[in-house]
C-alpha cells in the first residue's frame, strides 16, 4: 500500500513548502472527507476526498477516489485528480 501526501499536493498547487500548511479542520460528511488547510493563520485551501468509485473495467478494490482542492478565499481555483483506492491518504 502506498501513501499519497495530500498536504504536499496542496502546497505544490499554492507554491509553498508543505511545512507551512496546517490543518485547520477535518470533517466527514457521510463518506466524504473535507480537510481545510491554513497558512500563517489564514485559510488557504479546502480538500475534498470522495468515496471510492469503480468503473466496469476495475477489479474489486482497484477503483479510485476523486480528490478536489479549492484554493483561495472568495474566488476559488479548483484542481482535481484521481487517487488509487488502495492508497492511504495522509492529510
Amino acid at each position: 500500500m502506498a501513501t499519497w501526501d495530500a498536504r504536499a499536493w496542496v502546497a505544490g498547487l499554492i507554491g509553498c513548502d508543505p511545512g507551512e500548511l496546517g490543518v485547520r479542520s477535518t470533517d466527514t460528511y457521510g463518506l466524504e472527507t473535507q480537510v481545510r488547510y491554513e497558512r500563517a493563520g489564514e485559510a488557504v485551501a479546502r480538500l475534498t476526498v470522495a468515496v471510492p468509485v469503480q468503473s466496469f473495467s476495475d477489479a474489486v478494490g482497484k477503483g479510485h477516489r476523486v480528490v478536489t482542492a479549492q484554493l483561495g478565499a472568495g474566488t476559488y481555483k479548483v484542481h482535481s485528480l484521481a487517487v488509487p483506492e488502495s492508497d492511504e491518504i495522509a492529510y
